[in-house]
């Protein structure tokens, strides 16, 4: 299965695989890196320390910049939110 990135970084998870994994909307996922890529894995609410760690590993990850940012001038901004 595949699925494509949108502008904000999103990604669609199919319907089949989704009710497969049982994850609805609202469920929180812990994403991980492994040598093969990326694993996304549901997290249990009230779930144990490793799952705990693993979201704070996850929320602190912050890969490094590549490139120069480029300025966006103010009336870009606003028309972002129109």
């Amino acid at each position: 299965m595949a699925s494509v990135l949108d502008e904000k970084r999103r990604v669609v998870l199919p319907k089949e695989l989704a009710e497969e994994l049982g994850l609805a909307e609202g469920t929180q996922v812990v994403f991980k890196r492994s040598e093969d890529g990326i694993v996304i894995q549901k997290l249990e609410v009230g779930g144990g320390k490793a799952e705990a760690d693993a979201l704070r590993r996850a929320m602190e990850w912050n890969p490094r910049r590549r490139g120069t940012p480029t300025k966006v001038r103010e009336d870009e901004v606003k028309a972002i939110w129109r």
